[in-house]
């Protein structure tokens, strides 16, 4: 079939940051072919999933690519046949078993970054997932591996359990919703050449954490994945910002409304950024403030940066928007 679109990598560029997410196809949108049957996640190239059978991945293949194109009760969007889900952005989201009852056969997904990581550098990870809603079960362990060459393996779909994941979400947070995407984030610093992300469950069924759900009908936990973030935060957050130029956001986590705050210096304009880079909120004041209260009830959960103004400069900080829209 046909290609629908060339494979082409967006750069999201940050002000003040230079911040370039490095996913290539980070929330599925692109395919070589439209999804027909399970098992297709190589469709969305250069995503595939790390076993090698029969001499290349294709063969080997169990994780799954859902698209809009793709025939409703199978594998499109936003019926398929284990659910109903929207896709969180755009048309496309992949879909992985991070935990099978009884068994260690786990699912992953892999891709080459744009670049390598740098040494040193801090990164900021973000990625969504969403329960199926024919699982028998939710998991709270799933994070993201980085590494300097693929983890590809000659084995049939073994839990990789040899690897800790610089990112992973906290046991407490048990990921048990089927309705909305729920957010998984995390930094690390990188030690300089990894080149791969892989995403999935590390440990084995037997010390996974897990839960029983009602109303499953498959002995799986089962997770569509979207929009994949890995951006260069190094020197984003609060210890970048002079004492003299401190400003305040809070509350932070913050979940309807949030207020930036400087007592000692007058905000001019104020810049509100994803972390893909996306403008989200700019405002240019007139008077003589030193606070402004800004309503995200609306915005999507995940981290974003605050850029303000001053007559000294500009002054930079993180914060979070903890629920969802």
């Amino acid at each position: 079939m046909k290609k629908i679109a060339l494979l082409v990598f967006c750069f999201f560029l940050l002000k003040g940051y230079g911040q370039v997410n490095l996913v290539p196809n980070h929330s599925f949108e692109i395919y070589d072919t439209c999804p027909y049957y399970s098992n297709q996640i190589y469709f969305a190239s250069p995503w595939f999933q790390p076993c090698i059978i029969q001499g290349n991945t294709t063969n080997s293949s169990s994780s799954d690519l859902f698209d809009t194109c793709s025939t409703p009760g199978m594998f499109g969007i936003p019926f398929n046949a284990g659910g109903y889900q929207i896709a969180r952005t755009g048309r496309g989201y992949a879909g992985i078993a991070l935990y099978s009852n009884g068994f260690n056969s786990n699912e992953y997904i892999e891709v080459k970054l744009i670049s390598p990581l740098i040494q040193t550098r801090k990164y900021c990870i973000e990625f969504y997932v969403s329960l199926l809603n024919g699982s028998d079960f939710a998991i709270s362990n799933v994070g993201a591996y980085f590494s300097q060459d693929s983890l590809l393996s000659n084995t049939y779909y073994n839990a990789i359990d040899n690897v800790s994941p610089q990112v992973e979400n906290p046991t407490t947070n048990m990921l048990s919703d089927t309705l909305n995407w729920m957010l998984v984030s995390g930094n690390f610093i990188a030690n300089g050449g990894e080149q791969y992300m892989t995403i999935g469950n590390f440990h084995l069924y037997n010390v996974s954490n897990v839960q029983n759900v009602s109303g499953g009908s498959f002995a799986v936990a089962y997770y569509y994945i979207d929009d994949v973030s890995v951006v260069d935060c190094t020197g984003v957050g609060i210890s970048e910002v002079n004492d003299d130029n401190e400003i305040n956001v809070s509350p932070n986590p913050a979940n309807n409304q949030f207020t930036v705050e400087n007592s000692q210096l007058r905000i001019n304009v104020i810049h509100i950024y994803s972390v893909l880079g996306e403008e989200v909120f700019s405002q240019q004041l007139t008077t003589n403030n030193q606070q402004l209260s800004i309503d995200i009830s609306m915005w999507k959960a995940g981290i974003y940066f605050v850029e303000v103004e001053t007559k000294k400069g500009v002054v930079r900080k993180k914060f979070i928007k903890s629920t969802k829209y």
